[in-house]
């Protein structure tokens, strides 16, 4: 427990002095359209307020598949396509997943505008959540054996859009069936969620002995 604490430190301390408004969001070069430098087939996500990741593939011309509900992320969700937009849900700040090779955890990067009028309380609190998230990941990932192409991708976000195939036609579940499954198993084959096994870890007894 002793390292993780001076993990989280590690991280919390520079980043807040560093990004003083923790702004580091400036990848984008255009205010106009916040899909700059995305390709079709990148996978996506955004940090909502109540502290989840959503996730999402993008298929090019401000849209995006993802699984989710018709007015939300919760609900009658099912994957379905639908305007950026729905997916930043009034959100300015996202990532990108960055898949380098088969057998590596995908890394994420930063993209979008920060809003200066978020409150420190949660600058504070997504900057714990990321040292967090940093010191509970593994880099390698052996379940990852395949990445798929941008076009690939593409295709299978959209082979199962509504009436669909795979895990997918099941009910969504928040644990073992939700947005990032759908997401990385668009991209790897893979399916699984890298945030719900986190949870899982910091909430394991072997967390005490880092």
């Amino acid at each position: 427990m002793g390292r993780l604490f001076k993990i989280i430190q590690s991280n919390i301390e520079p980043a807040l002095r560093e990004k003083g408004g923790y702004d580091p969001y400036k990848f984008s070069s255009s205010d106009d359209d916040p899909t700059w430098g995305l390709e079709a087939g990148d996978i996506i996500g955004v940090t909502r307020p109540a502290g989840y990741e959503h996730y999402a593939v993008y298929i090019g011309d401000q849209r995006v598949i993802h699984f989710a509900a018709s007015g939300g992320d919760f609900g009658d969700a099912q994957v379905r396509e639908a305007p950026f937009s729905d997916f930043l849900d009034g959100q300015k700040e996202f990532f990108v997943l960055d898949f380098s090779g088969a057998g590596k955890r995908p890394v994420k990067h930063s993209h979008g505008s920060a809003d200066v009028t978020t409150p420190l309380v949660q600058v504070g609190a997504k900057v714990l959540k990321d040292a967090l998230t940093d010191a509970l990941s593994d880099r390698e990932d052996a379940d990852i054996s395949v990445i798929y192409s941008p076009e690939e991708t593409v295709a299978r976000a959209k082979s199962v859009i509504g009436a669909n195939e795979y895990r997918f036609k099941e009910q969504y579940d928040l644990v073992f069936n939700n947005c990032e499954h759908f997401a990385i198993w668009c991209k790897t084959g893979v399916h699984k969620s890298y945030q719900v096994e986190n949870v899982m870890k910091l909430l394991s007894p072997t967390v005490f002995y880092l």
